[in-house]
């Protein structure tokens, strides 16, 4: 699809993504908590969607010895940050796929993604067909941002056009059978740093058919922005279960 390619796109120019990806760390770090916490099976089969460089390999593996890695994103140019990240740790297996809709054999014993599922089409859709290549017992856990992040920036817009995605909500992730534990966390330092960190991460993809401000206009909302304390705070939802527990 044309989106995915535009994801994949702005993800691969991304090549100083550590350097912008403070927030990514720490929701990384979290999740990786949260499943050491929840249990996972011994010497466990682990299949990560949308790896990116390897943040949240690089906080898990360490909690879960002997596991067998199958690292995924729709970017390959991530996926090569990744392999080189992990290089000479063995156990892992990469490959460029679209996680909406995973061409690999399960079982997994765990399937985990960090800060990837929002920019899926179709979330609930997505979930049930990973949700089929877990292993009995098995554990899907993630993170992904949710309804009244950036709510700063979409505020400074003043009814000009935003091209921020929308995110789901929390209780909708509930619904679907998740146990959801909801974060907050800041990117300060005003309108331009915002747009520099969107752009460092390879998040300035904007929502389909959004028409691009004038420099006039987006001139103004970073003046709103601004002085309003210019901070965008990321909400975010950790997320455990799977979907076939509630059925």
């Amino acid at each position: 699809m044309m989106a995915n390619r535009l994801v994949a796109d702005a993800f691969g120019r991304a090549d100083q993504y550590d350097a912008h990806a403070g927030v990514q760390q720490q929701v990384a770090t979290m999740l990786a908590q949260e499943i050491a916490g929840a249990g996972v099976r011994a010497a466990p089969r682990v299949l990560e969607i949308g790896c990116g460089t390897g943040l949240l390999g690089a906080a898990l593996m360490p909690l879960l010895p002997g596991a067998r890695w199958m690292m995924t994103d729709l970017s390959p140019a991530m996926l090569a940050r990744a392999r080189a990240r992990f290089a000479g740790h063995g156990g892992v297996e990469y490959r460029a796929m679209d996680g909406q809709a995973p061409s690999v054999e399960g079982p997994f014993d765990l399937i985990a993604s960090s800060l990837a599922f929002q920019w899926f089409d179709d979330l609930a859709g997505a979930l049930a067909r990973l949700d089929g290549l877990l292993a009995p017992g098995g554990l899907m856990a993630f993170s992904t941002m949710i309804a009244g992040s950036f709510a700063e920036w979409r505020a400074a817009h003043e009814g000009a056009p935003c091209g921020l995605a929308d995110y789901p909500h929390a209780d909708d992730l509930r619904a679907m059978g998740f146990a959801v534990r909801e974060v907050e966390l800041a990117v300060e330092g005003g309108g331009r740093a915002f747009l520099r960190h969107l752009r460092g991460i390879g998040a300035d993809v904007p929502r389909a058919g959004h028409r691009p401000l004038s420099a006039g206009q987006l001139r103004q909302v970073i003046a709103r922005f601004d002085s309003h304390g210019g901070c965008a705070t990321y909400r975010v939802a950790l997320c455990l279960g799977r979907i076939a527990a509630t059925q």
